[in-house]
């Protein structure tokens, strides 16, 4: 394979992302971020395809931060990626810790070459025994798994994340993670330009096709403002890595300075939701400086145990407002964890006077 087209391939590939981004926004805001989504993508490109790539020898890289976002990001998560295979077999293990859920994901190709879920096994299924808990993924099960929980790898494995959601980072302790290939691999292969052009080949695709594939989205939701116009399981948006423990339900917000979007309903019974805020690029908006994610724990519920949250870009001096951080428009979505009992949230613009 010829490495200098490679390296074309991915500087195009990188230059037709920014344009993608650039026409894309309605707003200098939107384009100054969409230009640093591309960017955010890369960093995360370069990690999962070239720095973190050897599935012989895994190692935790933390996805998405408070300063690498995309694919509908939660500030309230942990997403811990792993690049594996599913011919080989490999031990996740670590100390539980506090956190409010811990779930390991698995993510294979289907045949047109998207993403789909595997397994997840969350919390509910280890067994922790004096704090401590082992995962094991493998095509088959040992004979000698003893406590730990079996996870079973299909050809097409790929991707394993490890999540943790949290209600409170500042009172709860992440569980400590360790990996390893439990195959004897050998010395690590030479690096030959061949695989260095393959990984720059995957790491411009990822950009590309997650720009288009973000700005697709959002062309097609703006078009139905202040609406309740998502409401999907996890298969339904497997592109974005998911959690099958997870239903995601909103719309997108779109409202001038003396409006607001009142969000109204009964929240189910689950571990944990909330409800975020998100650019056009599927970002969670900044929570250094602006309330825009607001979870279970910190939703002042009305008498009767509904919610009633504003959305808006102005303080409407009412509890449970969510600020749009200096956006007219973006994502307003829940995420309703191992939930049962959920009723469809409602949407309502009203006067930004009449919030309050």
């Amino acid at each position: 394979m010829d490495e200098a087209a490679a390296w074309d391939d991915f500087c195009d590939q990188l230059r037709r992302a920014g344009h993608t981004a650039l026409d894309s926004a309605s707003d200098p805001l939107e384009a100054a971020e969409g230009l640093r989504f591309v960017t955010r993508l890369l960093s995360a490109a370069v990690d999962m395809t070239v720095a973190y790539a050897d599935p012989s020898r895994p190692a935790f890289v933390r996805l998405m931060t408070d300063r690498r976002k995309f694919y509908g990001d939660n500030p309230d998560t942990d997403y811990d990626y792993l690049s594996i295979r599913g011919h080989h077999r490999y031990r996740i293990s670590g100390v539980r810790n506090s956190s409010a859920y811990l779930a390991c994901c698995v993510y294979g190709r289907d045949g047109s070459g998207g993403t789909r879920i595997v397994a997840n096994v969350s919390d509910r299924e280890l067994t922790v025994v004096d704090g401590r808990f082992e995962i094991v993924l493998a095509a088959e099960r040992p004979d000698d798994l003893g406590s730990a929980t079996w996870v079973e790898l299909t050809p097409d494995v790929d991707v394993a994340i490890v999540r943790q959601y949290y209600l409170d980072r500042s009172t709860e302790e992440p569980a400590e993670l360790h990996v390893e290939c439990l195959d004897d691999v050998g010395r690590p292969p030479v690096l030959t330009g061949d695989r260095v052009a393959r990984r720059l080949r995957a790491a411009g695709a990822f950009v590309s096709l997650g720009t288009e594939f973000s700005a697709a989205m959002a062309s097609q939701l703006e078009q139905v403002p202040n609406q309740v116009v998502v409401d999907s399981e996890a298969g339904a948006v497997a592109g974005f890595y998911p959690t099958p423990d997870n239903k995601y339900v909103g719309g997108w917000f779109q409202l001038g300075d003396d409006e607001a979007l009142v969000v109204t309903g009964r929240p189910p019974e689950t571990r944990y939701w909330s409800l975020l805020l998100m650019s056009r690029w599927m970002e969670s908006l900044d929570t250094s400086f602006h309330t825009t994610i607001l979870n279970c724990s910190q939703v002042e519920l009305e008498p009767d145990g509904s919610y009633r949250i504003v959305v808006a870009h102005q303080d409407p001096g009412c509890a449970n407002w969510l600020d749009t951080a200096g956006h007219r428009q973006g994502y307003v979505l829940f995420r309703w964890m191992q939930a049962t009992g959920i009723t469809r949230p409602e949407f309502r613009v009203v006067p930004l006077a009449d919030a309050g």
